[in-house]
């Protein structure tokens, strides 16, 4: 089993383990013709992440088989600092080990055990979500913020195609309001006035995310989970499942 993938942009991969790091210790990482692949489901089973990086995102990409390497992501986010725009991220996989270079101006090569990670057993499941809508990733980003210093509840609320509603919900109230007429508001549908609450919790956890896409597509019901996707460079996708707070 052997595998070498480099990819152009080093932070992006540190967003994404940041990401992860905070919701489970050990992944599964899949390595194929196609690309790197993995998800991740917290110990409450409240929250998944997957992610998708196509083999064209990769500078270099020399995958055989399928190999799949399993990695710690609270040590890896530790290690991945002082990061630069342009810095590369490889990752090459051996039996036992797996090697992590950071090829910058000075080359930094870190060794982990490749470690046995069971790759989480996520039934299929088919939502359908009444809201759609693409926003700028700061907007997001600055709704989470937000809410996290009112209290721990972040509502989304759309009740026609005019306007997305982001409210902090503790003992007081902060609303992010994006119309049709604000650029940060790039499309919006709704088949059906929706409104549904979710843990900042957990969705502060995606912050890291919103450095690293432009947009994000947000869809929601009511009392039903949140889906979020974010778009990286070079067709790459990182999807977040959050279910409603009861």
């Amino acid at each position: 089993m052997s595998a070498r993938v480099v990819y152009p942009e080093a932070k992006y991969i540190k967003s994404i383990v940041d990401s992860l790091a905070k919701l489970v210790d050990e992944v599964a990482i899949t390595l194929n013709s196609e690309g790197l692949h993995l998800k991740a489901l917290d110990p409450a089973r409240v929250a998944l992440i997957e992610v998708s990086l196509p083999a064209v995102s990769f500078l270099e990409f020399d995958v055989g088989e399928e190999t799949t390497v399993g990695l710690s992501m609270a040590n890896l986010s530790k290690l991945l600092t002082r990061l630069k725009k342009g810095d590369r991220f490889e990752l090459k996989a051996e039996e036992d080990y797996v090697a992590i270079t950071i090829h910058a101006a000075i080359k930094r090569t870190y060794r982990f055990r490749n470690l046995e990670v069971q790759i989480p057993e996520i039934p299929e499941a088919a939502f359908e979500f009444n809201v759609e809508a693409q926003v700028l990733a700061d907007a997001i980003k600055h709704a989470i913020k937000d809410a996290e210093v009112i209290g721990d509840t972040l509502e989304f609320e759309a009740k026609d195609d005019q306007a997305l509603y982001m409210r902090g919900k503790g003992a007081t109230i902060s609303e992010t309001k994006l119309t049709r007429d604000m650029p940060a508001l790039i499309d919006l549908n709704v088949k059906e006035p929706s409104k549904s609450s979710y843990s900042i919790e957990y969705l502060k956890h995606v912050v890291a995310l919103t450095k690293i896409a432009e947009a994000t597509i947000v869809k929601f019901s009511t009392d039903a989970p949140i889906y979020l996707e974010f778009a990286l460079a070079g067709e790459g996708r990182v999807k977040f499942l959050l279910a409603p707070k009861a």
